[in-house]
């Protein structure tokens, strides 16, 4: 790393090297840079080649950016997301708060349980003996317990609209400090003997830290000591401690807590717990002494650990706003005693939300490492609820664009990756024209891996009306089956994408592959045409061809001369197809009994010299009389000149015939 604190590196090639590692880079589809090395050139520079020009490969080193979302784990995640993003556009803007709520804790069920799928994932053996993908692990876990903290905290702070919040942030900082309550579980188990554990009282004490009244009663009344007077006093004084339920009179309530908690301050200062130094301090905390949290707060991991108990047992009916006073407060008092300690960006985000600074957080959202996931699903759960909207309009910030711009770029990242382009899609639907605009960018450019997944993007195209995406699909899948030499798919597709071009291409393969071998390939693909043949007049000439051909094969010599004599005239005959066309005439023209007639002789008599002896001769002059070049590439030829002589012998012999047939007066 750099002195700047920039990243850098090298490609480490020889032509790299020696250009002093200085890169060019190209952006290319599916969010990659391409990268090479290149000599520095100025206004001053030499424009000529220098002595070492030509010596090495010039060699392109193709990057991409790696996410957290490449773990096979953590697209779950993507996937459940994207259909509670769904349920909330269908909900819009008309539901209930309690709705929007659930929509919250939807979000966060899918992390919390991404977070327990990460936790098994990284105890697995194969896992452990890999170090990059344990790392990989690690990282999520880091970001995703970060993600569910500050959204359960949002959730708290600005859906829930609570008037007061002290009990839900307790649940919050318990879920987020579990260590605690875990130990406590252990210690429970152990009934009178957990009180000889060495870290008895510094549980205790965490747990009445975290305002866990309960389990902490718990874990004293199995103290081999909890039948003295002060265990039982203590015991009366947290089974007392008044706790606020919703709908009762702030005042009444506010008169029991202060008369509770002026009569422990009275116990603690008699000395009724002297005898008990470690539970003395405990009751201290309860009190809300500030030597004694200040204790705690030099044991705290994050800022925010304890502070919903030191309000539980200080202003129990904290509001919303007096909280962003009490949490400035005690960052401060956090920061003092803790001076090595630099605030982490979660405790950070965490200071924004209780300071409602939104703009700021909204800003710092942007920066975990998840591609956005977090940003993106939250703001738009903030449009949608409307309740931040004053804030917003306050300090000039335009919430629907951002929502907009923020959908659209994750949206955007989601149809680049070969495995979660679908979810991509629902995203950039809601952009509208933009949306539909990168849609139509993006929806061919990706990886075709089955005809199955092809239909299904050309069915999405067909949707949204996007008929080039999905003849560009169709022209990849014809060429794709060409090579794979899958002539009839390719022929299919071919017509699908309604490109002339290509459907001529592909049959004139056809044709020439016929001409050359006689063998006709996919006749199923070509009998099932129809009326789709106008796509080329190449694939019209085909299918009457083909048409012919089964006449021909029935023995229905009638019908095969009458579509033999309409190709000849229309005009559509390919020159590389004229010799097999006439040649195809041949035993027709040489049955006795005549298939063909006198004026329909004469006419193939004219294209042989108007249409096929000019092409013989522009072939002949181009590549010379014996030149392995040639226009007769049908199978049944050998020799030209009397291939010739035979075609107009035959059509003299049953032009005779046809003659005196047609001109033969029945007898009566």
């Amino acid at each position: 790393m750099s002195e700047s604190g920039v990243f850098a590196f090298e490609l480490g090639d020889e032509l790299a090297t020696r250009c002093g590692n200085t890169l060019t880079g190209v952006f290319v589809p599916g969010s990659r840079i391409a990268l090479s090395a290149y000599r520095h050139v100025t206004h001053s520079s030499r424009d000529a080649p220098t002595e070492t020009a030509g010596q090495d490969p010039v060699l392109i080193y193709m990057t991409q950016e790696s996410t957290l979302f490449d773990e096979p784990v953590l697209r779950s995640v993507l996937a459940e997301a994207n259909a509670t993003f769904a349920t909330l556009q269908q909900l819009g803007s008309r539901a209930t708060r309690a709705e929007y709520v659930n929509i919250s804790r939807a979000y966060r069920s899918i992390v919390r349980s991404c977070l327990e799928k990460l936790e098994q994932a990284k105890k697995s053996p194969e896992v452990q003996t890999d170090e990059a993908r344990l790392q990989r692990l690690s990282d999520a876990i880091v970001v995703f317990y970060a993600a569910e903290c500050l959204w359960h905290l949002f959730e708290i702070l600005y859906i829930q609209s609570n008037q007061l919040v002290v009990s839900q942030l307790l649940d919050w900082a318990r879920f987020h400090s579990p260590q605690a309550e875990d130990r406590a579980t252990d210690l429970l188990l152990m009934g009178e003997e957990a009180s000889e554990s060495d870290d008895y009282w510094s549980i205790v004490r965490s747990l009445i830290m975290l305002g866990e009244i309960d389990i902490t009663r718990a874990l004293l009344s199995q103290n081999r000591k909890a039948g003295q007077t002060s265990f039982k006093a203590a015991e009366q004084i947290l089974k007392s401690m008044p706790v606020y339920q919703e709908g009762y009179a702030l005042q009444k309530f506010h008169s029991q807590w202060e008369f509770w908690h002026v009569d422990t301050e009275r116990k603690i200062q008699s000395g009724l717990f002297a005898t008990e130094p470690e539970l003395e301090q405990l009751l201290q905390l309860v009190a809300g002494d500030n030597e004694q949290w200040d204790d705690g707060i030099k044991e705290a991991q994050d800022f925010f650990e304890y502070l919903p108990g030191y309000l539980l047992f200080t202003k129990p009916t904290c509001k919303p706003f007096e909280l962003k006073i009490a949490a400035a407060n005690w960052l401060n008092r956090w920061c003092l005693l803790q001076p090595e300690k630099k605030q982490c960006a979660m405790n950070r985000m965490v200071s924004q939300l209780m300071d409602h600074d939104l703009k700021i957080f909204i800003y710092d959202a942007q920066k975990l490492n998840d591609t956005h996931w977090f940003s993106t699903h939250l703001i738009d759960l903030i449009h949608h609820c409307g309740q931040l909207k004053s804030y917003f309009d306050q300090n000039n910030i335009d919430l629907p664009a951002l929502r907009h711009s923020m959908i659209y770029e994750y949206g955007s990242y989601l149809m680049t990756s070969h495995n979660m382009w679908q979810l991509g899609i629902d995203y950039l639907d809601c952009c509208k024209q933009e949306g539909q605009a990168a849609i139509e960018l993006l929806l061919p450019r990706i990886t075709l891996r089955s005809e199955r997944q092809a239909t299904k993007l050309i069915n999405l195209a067909r949707q949204r009306g996007l008929t080039s995406v999905e003849r560009e699909i169709c022209k990849v899948l014809s060429k794709r089956s060409y090579d794979n030499e899958r002539y009839g798919n390719a022929l299919e597709w071919a017509i699908r994408s309604k490109d002339v071009l290509l459907v001529t291409a592909v049959a004139d393969f056809i044709l020439k592959h016929y001409s050359k071998t006689g063998c006709m390939l996919c006749p199923d693909t070509i009998a099932n045409v129809g009326g789709r043949m106008f796509a080329s007049p190449r694939l019209v000439f085909l299918s009457k061809y083909f048409e012919f051909y089964e006449f021909y094969r029935n023995r229905d010599f009638l019908s095969a001369s009458e579509l033999l004599v309409n190709l000849l005239e229309s005009k559509i005959t390919p020159d590389y197809f004229w010799p097999s066309l006439l040649i195809d005439s041949m035993p027709l023209l040489e049955s006795k009994d005549p298939k063909i007639f006198a004026k329909e002789t004469v006419a193939i008599l004219h294209h042989i010299e108007t249409d096929l002896v000019p092409i013989i001769e522009r072939n002949v002059s181009k590549y010379g009389k014996h030149h392995s070049e040639t226009v007769f590439k049908d199978y049944r030829v050998e020799n030209v000149d009397e291939i010739l002589n035979l075609l107009r012998l035959a059509c003299a012999r049953n032009l005779a015939r046809a003659l005196i047939i047609e001109n033969t007066m029945p007898v009566v």
